[in-house]
């Protein structure tokens, strides 16, 4: 039984599954959110995780750390910048994992990577949605015929329901009744 091994290996050498796991953790930070198998999201979060650390630490030593994994200057800028403000609150758990119905092919259980929503969220206010002015709906002669029999059958269905409902509440009253007299 092999004892303290702490990551997985996917059947890789370990440069091979070093670069895919570079490769997925800056698509993770460049597009946010990110489809993949279920062990490769477990071990990216380790990697994101560190990364948007050395963003937040904001040193000389952590810029060139984080620019040592991640291949692309403007991604390092960005966890840097963007990543590092939005999360001034957070250590660690700044992926969020959501699975997905398994892959066609091999069903090998899939599952989503996203950041998670920042405390940086600037909340807009609804008034622009209220200038804007209200579309009307052309009142097509068959769509008045559609609303018009949904309302009535509704309502009849209403009527029955009801009737229905007194009629069974009056038939347990009876049987109470004549079970008290009894």
């Amino acid at each position: 039984m092999p004892h303290q091994i702490h990551q997985r290996t996917f059947g890789r050498t370990g440069d091979h599954r070093r670069a895919m796991l570079r490769n997925l953790s800056l698509s993770v930070l460049r597009y946010e959110h990110v489809k993949t198998t279920e062990a490769k999201a477990k071990e990216v979060r380790r990697f994101v995780d560190r990364m948007i650390n050395l963003g937040k630490d904001g040193s000389l030593e952590a810029r060139r750390r984080a620019s040592e994994w991640l291949p692309e200057p403007v991604i390092v800028e960005k966890v840097f910048g963007d990543l590092a403000k939005r999360y001034p609150d957070r250590r660690s758990g700044y992926l969020h994992v959501t699975r997905l119905p398994r892959r066609v092919g091999d069903a090998a259980p899939l599952m989503q990577l996203e950041l998670v929503a920042g405390s940086e969220a600037p909340a807009k206010p609804a008034p622009a949605e209220e200038e804007q002015p209200r579309r009307r709906r052309i009142g097509l002669p068959g769509r008045r015929r559609k609303a018009e029999a949904d309302e009535g059958a509704g309502e009849a269905k209403g009527r029955a329901a009801a009737t229905t409902t007194t009629k069974k509440t009056t038939a347990t009253r009876r049987k109470k009744s004549s079970s008290e007299e009894g």
